[in-house]
């Protein structure tokens, strides 16, 4: 909605959250190692049901990564918010303790280039979406994820932390091919097996049944837990909304907009809609090898720009516009 009320009425809140998060990084801890969020003593989900090891406590190991990235965020969160309520003094104080966290992150926890001490799939990804890298290292980084996603078949890797901003990661960094294969990916794990083996919704866990529609039998530590209905892999959905039909907010509660989809090589035909608080956003696009053809709805009293795959800039008026273009 844009109302800074919501921010204003949860702001402190906020503050002693972060400020608890770096009480406990700095507990016990000396120099950069200070804002290195790593509380063994403490329980941390780490890199939860990450598919690439098969043991609970493989995944808690791996939160001196996921955790550390999380702290980075929220401080990074805080100081924008404290901004935009003219907090002027809190802006300046979080925006200092994330450069030193991003600082300590890459000379504790990398090889100082972009490269992990310990290499996997979410470890990659949380550093390179909440921008903890300079160019060189986000570059090194980006190949280094690239490699593992394409070691491990483009199946994916990541657990909790990691599965909402993987696709975005490779997307928007110009590894547009790679996102959709591992999108696409039938095999297990992947968000097509599951509606392969009979999923009609997305699970917590990547190996929730086999292909014989039975849940296997697990000596993780977890006792066998799992959800059939959960939000954690399902956050592929923003994915799906803002990169593959393209419908992205630019304004808060899409008083402004633009359609700029993301083309799969593999997928040529795409149907959305969301419903915003000024009406129905619906986009629907085919394409062939040559060609490619749009519908897009847009409500009354928002503004909408579409922009095409050969990078035409349309400002669409409300209701519903037709636009081609060849490939």
């Amino acid at each position: 909605s844009g109302n800074l009320d919501y921010i204003a009425n949860n702001y402190e809140a906020m503050k002693k959250y972060v400020n608890a998060c770096l009480f406990w990084a700095r507990f016990m801890s000396f120099g950069q190692h200070r804002y290195i969020w790593h509380t063994p003593s403490l329980f941390h989900f780490g890199d939860w049901v990450a598919p690439d090891v098969d043991k609970m406590s493989s995944w808690q190991k791996r939160s001196v990564y996921t955790a550390t990235c999380a702290i980075a965020n929220s401080t990074k969160l805080l100081s924008d918010f404290a901004k935009l309520l003219n907090k002027e003094e809190d802006h300046k104080k979080y925006l200092e303790i994330n450069n030193k966290i991003k600082k300590a992150f890459n000379n504790i926890l990398t090889n100082k280039n972009g490269v992990l001490k310990q290499e996997f799939q979410t470890g990659y990804v949380l550093p390179l979406y909440f921008d903890m890298f300079n160019d060189i290292q986000k570059q090194n980084a980006l190949n280094r994820l690239v490699k593992l996603i394409k070691d491990n078949n483009y199946h994916i890797g990541t657990g909790f932390p990691g599965t909402p901003y993987i696709l975005f990661v490779l997307a928007d960094n110009g590894y547009i091919d790679e996102a959709y294969k591992m999108l696409l990916c039938e095999s297990c794990p992947s968000w097509l097996y599951e509606a392969k083996v009979g999923g009609t919704t997305i699970w917590e866990r990547w190996d929730g049944l086999d292909e014989n529609g039975k849940c296997p039998i697990s000596n993780d530590g977890t006792g066998g837990m799992i959800s059939y209905n959960h939000y954690a892999s399902g956050a592929v959905g923003d994915f799906l909304y803002s990169r593959l039909a393209g419908i992205r907010l630019t304004t808060p509660g899409y008083k402004e907009f633009e359609i700029n989809p993301i083309l799969s090589k593999d997928i040529n035909e795409v149907q959305a809609s969301t419903l915003s608080p000024f009406g129905k956003i619906e986009v629907n696009y085919k394409k062939d090898d040559k060609n490619f053809d749009i519908f897009v709805r847009v409500p009354l009293r928002t503004k909408a720009t579409l922009i095409m795959p050969n990078k035409e800039k349309i400002v669409l008026n409300p209701g519903v516009s037709h636009y081609s273009c060849k490939l």
